[in-house]
Order: structure tokens, then C-alpha cells, then sequence
């Protein structure tokens, strides 16, 4: 009988359970359905507690590897099996295998499965983990793509335009039978050609510049141009170049072709026909116009032109005053509708003085419809002028009054109507059938202004002049604003023996003065009441109060990221972004409430009425519910919470002045606690805010007095205790010169611009650090450089870095990034890729920094270039504890996988320095070893720790520091 000692697999199989729910929470972050082989049990599990898989629900997944095998194709399932157990045989680490794996619906998806072996120490399998990726979706992109090659193929050849594709230098690589047909020469004589062999030489110098410009930028352009056939002749054609890039910039074009002979012949002739048609009517001395329905000129002869100035493509009212204007435009529209010829007589001016032309209009037809007016006019002036002379003074007056753009009205002294010119008809929308006369004057005004108008009519029938204004409703019942005085016409004696009323309408400029007032007083955007009203608005709600006896409130609020938002998306998702918060607010408050934009993304709230302090806590979360709810702009979500300040009159101030200050303390102080919450006010807080406010202040002494400066921690092989680089940390001197640590000034890295201002500075000082190590021949490795996520709002921070190791003359591979997980989803996170691949490909490595303590996900240490991970000293810390232990194996396991090498922070024991790497970690940094150091100690330290040996057993190099 024999007997195996399974204990240690046992222990194994127990950790690896307790594990298990942290890998389920884990498969969450990836698509793949990821698997679980018990290999002593024969039992699978499957990650399947979130979504379905394959069209299987949770429950529908078997518990052991049969269930799986059954589901393979037939004619892949001893590929597959073959796979899997022969990794298991061969002692591979791992196996990978394509194969069909049927649906629920019994269709089959084409699937990638890999999967990893874990084994005891002693080499035996005790569990195998996977994932089983989709790939139809990919393989039916793929043959989409070929058949779409296959479209743009018939495309090709079968197009009703030239397509020609040709190198920068003009040789023609391939031609379809329509271009072919246009020039007159087979695809093999093309060939054999250029396209400067192809184009009229009249054309060829403007054709070649315009194709080298573009061709250095890529963009496209039109172009008509003339083709030489083969028997001579030339061939126009609309042409359109495009480029195919390549790698380095456009490498081919694509020439689209369409014959426009016919086009260009037509136009030629048109244009001859119309030098014709010019020439007669420039003979002719009267003035002759066509104009469009438009009203717009389209044809003029030279005694227009030399009478009025080129009108062509101008309207009457670019030219002539409005009341000319009125008068000829509406006699084009009687032509234009009825299609009959109009005779008018009508003034035009001339050179300064306006003259009296006799116009005849006539329709313009065009293929039986009616485009617009041909006019002649004759200059009638002199001829006029002896029919003027004998009219008597009450028809030129008549004349005079029709003429004018103000209604007119004359009345009897007792306030009749006599006569109404047809402007004031006009105004009033009263037809011409409807009878005026006889009317009472003040009859036309509505009841509420009539003791306005009757008290005007008194003072004009005393000798005196009426004023005022006042609305009045037009016959169509339109309102317009009349503008009125109405004045006695006196006899020769003196007397006043009727009136005239002269009315102007100014509704235009009431409404731009009410629309300039509600400016004065409004935000444009969203409508809210601006900074102005706001004050005002909260100077009334606090003297109510005090009649009252009750509370007022007060809101301030800033939408949070919105300037992440304004500047990733563009403003039109940060106007919409606005406008929906301001919608959002007021359906949030009562009707007596004011809610109003101070400015940018800065809103206020002014809370008349309260009772207590408790209303103000429902109205914020009725407002904080609300702004949870995300909105979609061109199919993003986008995220429309706010950070609230709250302060409360008299608690917290008696003047509107220190309520808004203490409001925008608080909102400070809820924005620095992590946004999207509510701070009310507190004494307290102005201390804090000083705090913070001397922290900054302190910090930008610091770098612009140069007394910024790293300090650098060496990170150790825990194989060998010799050091494999460095860590740059920041320590800075106050004015008194003490050294600091950075939590001194932790709210300068809030101030983005500060904190680059930092980053920039510990990266200048580390390179100068490095040259000098160089230069001494100290075999310093690297050093790690933290990168703030500030300085990734500049797109060339990349470029930036580089160019300070070239300037230097280090090689990229001393250098190594930190960065946080913060940068992944921060301010500039558009930029982080790029930065990131750049830094990378040049050779500067990536360590991704506090691993496991933020929001980062295994996404992103595949979309990123990550070569380091470090493990937060967190959990180092109490990695004597079994969940933090199974954490640190599965970051170790991770990152084997992966190909990242991993380095533990934090270790302050030889325990926990064994612990790391009985689990297999190779490199730590911490105390145990030394403490950050000046620049000028780092060679010694260097020195020391080559002479110390770790699997010797002597103390870790941190003792002899």
C-alpha cells in the first residue's frame, strides 16, 4: 500500500478557494468568459454571475470538463482536448486553441480559449484558469471586409466617371473603361504615360503646382482641366484628386473624372449671346434692369450703371432709401403675380439729385414660368415738372403726406377723422373697402390708453402739441407701439381749425430696448438671472426676512468637470451641458425661489422663507438626485453633478456680501472633500481655507525659489539586495531653509498648474542628477520619476521628456515613469495614451504606482504600455494576514502573467522583506533598506550595497545607512 502527503495541495486548494470570489469580481472587468478547472475534482466553474455567455444563462453552465468537450464541434473536439491535455502532460505553463463552440440556440461561435496551468511544488497540476474569447464577430468583420473589396471592385469598373489611380510623379498605375473611353486610349497606352503627358499644355503649370501643394498636406481638391485625345483634340473634365496616405504621408492619388464638354460648350456660346444682348441695350440712353424674384439685379445696361452704380447682384434696398424702396419692390411683386405689364411713374435718384422716371415693367419668363421683372425707365422729370406746377398746394401736400413712412391722419377740431394717408393704413391693417372717415380719433385706441389720447387731443385743440406713446392693437389684431403728437393746422388768423396726428411705429425699438433690458439683468444662455439680479434678488429676500422673522438661504454651485468637458468635447457639449443643469435647478426650487448663473459654471440659489435649516437639506437632495441622472450629447453620456456650498441669513452673515463669501467657502470645502455633496457653512472652515491657502502660497515660494529638490529611495532585489535603481521623491526647504516632506504642501497639487510647475522641476533636477552620476561611472540603474496628471494636460509632455534626456545626453532607459491610476481617468487622460506609447517605444519604462488602491482596471494594463507594477505598502503592510497575502500573490501571478515586474513598496521588516519573497517578489523599496537620500549620497550608497550580499544573510543595506 502507498500513501501520498496531499496536504500541501490541500493548503494550496484552500487558498486558491478562498480566492475564487476575487477572481469571479475580477472577470467582471473583461469580456471573456473566464474558467476554472478543479483538476483533482474534475469540477468546472464558470464566471458567469453577471451576464450570460453564448446565450447561456448562469445556471445553464455544467459543473465538470465534459459538459464543455460536448459543446465543441465534432470536428474540432480532439483538436481542443488534444490541446488541454496535452499542456497538462507536457508540464507546458500553458495551452492556446481556436475551435467552435455551440450557442444555446445550437449555432456555433468561433472561439479563442487559453489557459494557464497551476501546479503544487511538488510539479504535480492541481488547477488549470482560462478565458474563452469570441471571435465571430471578428472573423465575420473579416470576410465582410473581402467582400466589400469585392464591391469596390465592380464599382471600378463599372462607374459612369473616369477613375484613375496614379503615383505622385504622374505614372498611371491603373484606369477604368470609362476614363479610358474619355480620352480615347486603352488602359496599356494610359499606362505608358503620365498625366502631364495627358493634360493641355495651357492647363499643365497651374494643374502641377496645385497637385505638389495638396500633395504635401493630403487634402483633396476640384479642378476643370482639358485632356488631349489622341487625334489632338481636347476633352474638359471635371476632375477631383484625393490621396492615399501611407506611412510616411501620401503615397498615390485617386483622379475621379467627368466629360464636361458638353458643359463647356454651352457656356461659351451662353456667354457670347449674352456680349450680344449687352451691347444692344448699352446703345439704348433709357435705363434698362432685369431683376429676379429676389428683387435682385441680374442685368443692367451702362446708363443704369452710370446713373445709379453697378447694381448687379444688389437689391433696391442696398441702394435707395426705404420709402423708395417699398414703392418699387411693390410693383415688382404685382408683375411677378399677376404675369401682366405694369406702367408706373416713380422717383429714382440719380447722381444725387432724384429724378421722375417713367418705368414700364414687364414679366421675365423663362420655359413658360415667370423668374422675375424687366424694366425701362424713361427720365419724365422736366415733363412732370409743368403738370406739378399746376396743382395746388392740398394735392402736394396730399403727395408729400403719402409719401412719408409715418401714419397721418387729419382731423376735424372736434377729433374726426378726415383723411388717413396709406402708411396709416397700413399700421392700423384696416383694408382699403373699410370706412374711416367720420371716425372719432381716439376710438382707435384701446380703453386703457384713451384718457392718454383724449388728454393729448385737448392740449392740440387748446394751440398746444399732444405726446405720448402707447400700444394699440393693429385690425388683424397684431400690437405694435406707436410713437404719436398731434398738432392744431392753424388759418391765417391764428386759429386752429383742424389737427394732424402724426404716429411713428417704434414697436422694433421697444422690443430691442425690453430685449436690452432683460439682458442687462439675464444670462443668455440658460435664461437665469444674471450676477446683477442675483444681488438684488438676495438684498430683497434679506430685508424680508427681516419683517418676517424667517430664514434665507443660499446656494452656490459649480458644475463639477466641466471644464474636462468643455475641452474634450468642444463648447457645444458644454453649453448643453449648462443649459441642462440650469433646466435641472429649476425644477428643483419653489416659485419664489431665484435661481441664477454667476458666471462660467458658477450658479447660485437664493431660498427666501425657510424655516430652519432643514429646508435647505431637501431642496439640495431634490438638486443632488436630479444631477445624478447623466444626459446623452451626439451619443455620449455625460455626467451633471455639482459640488454645493450652502449658507444661511442671519446665521451665517447679515449682508448679502458675507452670505455669498461664506457660501463660496463652503462650496470650496465640499469640492476639496471629492465633489457631488453639500457643505454648509462653518466658522471652521475659514481657518481651513487659509490652511490651504498658506500650503499653495508656500509651494510656489518653494519652486520659484529653487528649494525644490528629490530625494532618492533605492529599490533592491530582494534576490541579491543589490540596488536596481532608484525612486525620486519630492522634499522642498522652507524659508527658514528645514527640510519638508511633501504633505506640507499637499494642496498645491490641487492647483494643476502648480503641480506641473513641481513635476517639472523634480524632473530637471533628477536628469541633472543622472548626468553627474554618469559622468562618475555610478552604476545608479534608474530612477523613477513620479509624472503628476497635471502634466498630461499638455499634448507634449511626451516630446518634452525626451528632449530633456537627449539635452542631457542619458539614454531613455535610466529614466522610469510613475504614474497613478488618477491619470488614466483624469483631465488629460485623451493624452495619456499617446504620451505613454511615446515614452515607451523611446525606451523610458512605465510603472504604474499604488496598483490596487484606485479605479484602474486590467483594461488598462493592456491598453497601456505598463512594464512595473507596484504594489501599494498598504498592503505590504499586514501581509501577514492572509487576505492581503492572497492579494499580493494574485498582483505577483498577475504580473507574471503579463510579463510586469513587480516591486513591493513599503517594507519596513525583514519578516515582511522574507514574506515578499517567499511569494516571489523580486524588488522592494522601503525603510528596511534606506531612506530617501540626497543626490550628493547616492554613490556611496551605491558603493555600500555592492558590497553587501542578501542571500548571505547579512543585514539589508538599510542598517549600515
Amino acid at each position: 500500500m502507498f500513501f501520498r502527503d496531499v496536504s500541501q495541495r490541500k493548503n494550496v486548494e484552500a487558498k486558491l478557494r478562498a480566492t475564487e470570489e476575487r477572481y469571479r469580481l475580477a472577470a467582471r472587468a473583461t469580456n471573456d468568459l473566464i474558467w476554472d478547472w478543479d483538476l483533482a475534482t474534475d469540477s468546472v466553474q464558470w464566471a458567469t454571475s453577471r451576464i450570460s455567455f453564448f446565450g447561456y444563462e448562469p445556471a445553464q453552465f455544467g459543473d465538470d470538463i465534459h459538459w464543455w468537450s460536448g459543446n465543441i464541434h465534432p470536428d474540432d473536439r480532439e483538436q481542443a482536448t488534444a490541446a488541454i491535455y496535452g499542456a497538462i502532460e507536457s508540464g507546458a505553463e500553458q495551452f492556446a486553441v481556436e475551435y467552435r463552440f455551440r450557442r444555446a440556440d445550437g449555432s456555433y461561435a468561433d472561439v479563442f480559449d487559453r489557459g494557464y496551468l497551476m501546479r503544487d511544488r511538488d510539479g504535480a497540476p492541481v488547477r488549470m484558469v482560462g478565458a474563452m474569447q469570441d471571435l465571430s464577430r471578428q472573423k465575420q468583420a473579416t470576410e465582410a471586409l473581402a467582400e466589400r473589396e469585392r464591391q469596390l471592385a465592380t464599382v471600378f469598373g463599372q462607374a459612369m466617371v473616369g477613375i484613375l489611380h496614379c503615383r505622385l510623379d504622374g505614372t498611371i498605375l491603373m484606369a477604368n473603361g470609362r476614363f479610358c473611353e474619355i480620352l480615347g486610349r486603352s488602359e496599356e497606352a494610359l499606362k505608358a504615360l503620365t498625366f502631364r503627358d495627358l493634360t493641355h499644355p495651357d492647363d499643365l503649370g497651374a494643374n502641377v503646382e496645385l497637385f505638389r501643394d495638396h500633395a504635401e498636406s493630403g487634402e483633396p481638391f476640384q479642378i476643370e482641366k482639358r485632356y488631349l485625345r489622341p487625334d489632338g483634340s481636347t476633352v474638359w473634365c471635371a476632375v477631383h484628386v484625393s490621396y492615399v496616405a501611407g506611412a510616411d504621408g501620401p503615397e498615390t492619388c485617386i483622379v475621379v473624372a467627368e466629360d464636361v464638354t458638353a458643359r463647356r460648350t454651352a457656356e461659351l456660346e451662353l456667354a457670347n449671346s449674352r456680349m450680344l444682348l449687352q451691347n444692344v441695350i448699352d446703345s439704348v440712353s433709357d435705363l434698362i434692369f432685369v431683376k429676379d424674384k429676389e428683387g435682385r439685379f441680374v442685368l443692367s445696361n451702362r446708363a443704369l450703371d452710370e446713373a445709379c452704380g453697378n447694381m448687379i447682384g444688389q437689391r433696391t434696398t442696398d441702394f435707395f432709401q426705404h420709402e423708395l424702396t417699398a414703392v418699387y419692390e411693390g410693383v415688382d411683386h404685382e408683375v411677378v403675380e399677376s404675369g401682366e405689364a405694369r406702367t408706373v411713374e416713380e422717383y429714382i435718384p440719380v447722381r444725387g439729385d432724384c429724378r421722375l422716371f417713367q418705368t414700364v415693367k414687364v414679366p421675365w419668363m423663362i420655359d413658360g414660368g415667370i423668374s422675375g421683372v424687366i424694366g425701362v425707365s424713361r427720365d419724365i422729370t422736366e415733363m412732370k415738372a409743368a403738370e406739378l406746377a399746376l396743382r395746388d398746394s392740398e394735392s402736394l401736400n396730399r403727395s408729400i403726406v403719402e409719401a412719408s413712412t409715418d401714419s397721418i391722419k387729419l382731423l376735424s377740431h372736434d377729433g374726426k377723422l378726415l383723411f388717413v394717408n396709406s402708411r396709416g393704413r397700413e399700421g392700423l391693417e384696416i383694408d382699403d373697402g373699410v370706412p374711416l372717415a367720420g371716425r372719432h380719433w381716439e376710438s382707435f385706441w384701446p380703453e386703457e390708453v384713451r384718457e392718454v389720447a383724449l388728454e393729448a387731443l385737448r392740449k392740440a385743440q387748446a394751440g398746444g402739441i399732444g405726446h405720448f406713446s402707447a400700444p394699440r392693437p393693429t385690425g388683424r389684431g397684431k400690437l405694435k407701439w406707436w410713437d404719436v403728437v398731434i398738432s392744431p393746422v392753424k388759418s391765417e388768423n391764428g386759429r386752429a381749425t383742424r389737427l394732424v396726428s402724426i404716429s411713428r411705429d417704434v414697436t422694433q425699438q421697444k422690443s430691442s430696448e425690453e430685449r436690452v433690458r432683460w439682458s442687462a439683468t439675464h444670462d443668455a444662455l440658460t435664461g437665469l438671472p444674471n450676477r446683477l439680479l442675483f444681488q438684488e434678488r438676495l438684498a430683497e429676500a434679506i430685508a424680508a426676512s427681516a419683517e418676517g422673522g424667517r430664514k434665507v438661504g443660499l446656494l452656490t454651485l459649480d458644475v463639477d468637470h466641466f471644464k474636462q468637458i468643455n475641452d474634450s468635447l468642444g463648447h457645444d457639449a458644454g453649453d448643453l451641458l449648462l443649459k441642462t443643469f440650469a433646466e435641472r435647478l429649476r425644477g428643483c426650487v419653489r416659485a419664489g425661489d431665484t435661481v441664477a448663473r454667476l458666471g462660467g459654471d458658477e450658479f447660485a440659489i437664493v431660498l427666501p422663507g425657510l424655516a430652519s435649516e432643514r429646508d435647505i437639506g431637501r431642496v439640495v437632495d431634490q438638486i443632488l438626485a436630479r444631477m445624478q441622472e447623466p444626459f446623452v450629447h451626439s451619443s455620449r453620456i455625460l455626467d451633471c453633478r455639482a459640488s454645493i456650498g450652502a449658507s444661511i441669513h442671519p446665521d451665517h452673515g447679515h449682508s448679502p456680501e458675507e452670505l455669498l463669501k461664506n457660501a463660496d467657502i463652503a462650496l470650496y470645502m465640499a469640492k476639496s472633500r471629492g465633489r457631488g455633496s453639500l457643505a454648509s457653512f462653518e466658522p471652521k472652515m475659514r481657518h481651513e481655507i487659509q490652511k490651504r491657502s498658506t500650503m499653495i502660497e508656500l509651494a510656489r515660494d518653494a519652486v520659484g525659489h529653487g528649494r525644490v529638490a528629490p530625494f532618492y529611495q533605492p529599490k533592491v532585489d530582494l534576490r541579491t539586495g543589490r540596488i536596481m535603481g532608484f525612486e525620486a521623491l519630492l522634499r522642498w526647504r522652507d524659508p527658514q531653509g528645514r527640510l519638508q516632506r511633501p504633505g506640507a504642501i499637499s494642496a498645491a497639487f490641487e492647483d494643476l498648474d502648480l503641480a506641473a510647475a513641481i513635476s517639472d522641476c523634480i524632473l530637471a533636477s533628477a536628469v541633472s542628477d543622472m548626468r553627474f552620476w554618469l559622468d562618475r561611472g555610478v552604476p545608479f540603474g534608474h530612477v523613477a520619476v513620479n509624472a503628476a496628471a497635471a502634466e498630461f494636460r499638455r499634448n507634449d509632455f511626451a516630446e518634452r521628456v525626451l528632449e530633456s534626456l537627449h539635452n542631457a545626453g542619458i539614454a531613455p532607459r535610466h529614466l522610469q515613469l510613475e504614474v497613478t491610476e488618477t491619470v488614466f481617468l483624469g483631465r488629460g487622460a485623451e493624452y495619456v495614451e499617446r504620451a505613454l506609447k511615446m515614452l515607451s517605444a523611446a525606451g523610458v519604462e512605465i510603472a504604474l504606482d499604488d496598483f490596487g488602491t484606485g479605479y484602474a482596471s486590467l483594461r488598462h494594463l493592456k491598453q497601456f504600455p505598463v512594464d512595473v507594477i507596484k504594489i501599494d505598502q498598504s498592503f505590504v503592510r499586514d501581509l501577514e494576514d492572509d487576505p492581503q497575502a492572497a492579494i499580493v500573490r494574485t498582483v505577483l501571478n498577475l504580473g507574471q502573467s503579463l510579463g510586469i515586474a513587480v516591486v513591493a513598496e513599503g517594507v519596513e521588516t525583514r519578516v515582511q522583506a522574507d514574506n515578499l519573497r517567499a511569494l516571489g517578489c523580486e524588488y522592494g523599496q522601503g525603510h528596511l533598506f534606506a531612506k530617501a537620500v540626497p543626490a550628493a549620497r547616492v554613490p556611496k550608497l551605491v558603493a555600500e550595497c555592492s558590497r553587501w550580499e542578501w542571500a548571505a544573510g547579512d543585514d539589508p543595506l538599510g542598517a549600515a545607512a
